[in-house]
């Protein structure tokens, strides 16, 4: 009898630990915030291992077949889980690790060179932009600007979108055949001659527009690893911004420090 109630104590516990934080008034669907709170669980199951049946998770999260079947429908659509028909569903293989430095100027596709990872590169937009969204410190770039996105992917996940923002000066030089061979970086010193002086990065973390979560497979609640960069010649002057869009179950971003004097009490 006391492990009956012991068993009963643990469940309504475990219960309870899975509705924290759902909100049945908010915007955001159920199956969606059910499903940020499987992937997040998912860091400690390991590759190949089985997912909880249907009926378990509608025991934890009190709701209905069709919501739980859709939260785990957006984990299949992102990767993290495979279903095996016959077997059950399961938890993929794991994603790749990729850690980008941003402490030194060199395009974004050294990364991938370095850590072995076979990447595939898509231009999937090449337009000009009446009114972009810009800081401050790109306010006196004459409009339009040349804006495109470039998605990156691998093993099959969509992992990473960097959206490359140029001035009307240097755009008109630039081409879209230009933009699926070459990564910005050589574009600018090989092909214009522009001498680069140094990068200024900005990191923060942001929720995507839903363009950028079709593109990446990831839900538009989840959050997203997201570095500004902006690029100047050697006089100062703005030549490209670039926004990369990155999964925080990939990537992680390294700076190495040097040469650094120790404060003064």
């Amino acid at each position: 009898m006391a492990r009956t109630t012991k068993s009963a104590i643990e469940a309504k516990g475990n219960r309870e630990a899975a509705l924290q934080g759902l909100q049945r008034d908010s915007p955001l669907p159920l199956y969606e915030q059910i499903a940020d709170r499987m992937r997040a669980s998912l860091h400690a199951s390991g590759a190949g291992s089985q997912f909880p049946t249907e009926e378990s998770q509608m025991a934890s999260f009190a709701v209905s077949r069709s919501t739980i079947r859709k939260a785990v429908q957006r984990l299949v659509d992102e990767g993290i889980l495979v279903r095996r028909q016959g077997k059950g569903t399961f938890v993929a293989r794991p994603m790749p690790q990729i850690v980008h430095s941003i402490d030194r100027m060199a395009p974004f596709a050294e990364t991938f060179s370095q850590v072995g990872e076979d990447i595939r590169t898509e231009i999937t937009d090449f337009a000009w932009n009446q009114d972009p969204d810009l800081p401050d410190a790109l306010n006196e770039w004459e409009r339009p600007v040349l804006s495109y996105l470039r998605l990156y992917v691998s093993r099959g996940v969509p992992h990473a979108i960097t959206r490359m923002t140029v001035p009307l000066p240097l755009g008109r030089k630039i081409s879209r055949a230009d933009v699926e061979s070459s990564p910005m970086y050589d574009i600018l010193q090989k092909k214009l001659k522009v001498k680069l002086a140094r990068a200024e990065f900005l990191v923060s973390c942001r929720q995507p527009s839903a363009a950028i979560s079709s593109a990446l497979n990831v839900s538009q609640s989840s959050f997203l690893l997201v570095l500004d960069r902006i690029t100047r010649d050697e006089k100062g002057r703005p030549v490209e911004m670039t926004t990369h869009f990155l999964r925080p179950d990939v990537y992680q971003l390294s700076v190495v420090l040097s040469n650094l004097e120790r404060a003064k009490p």
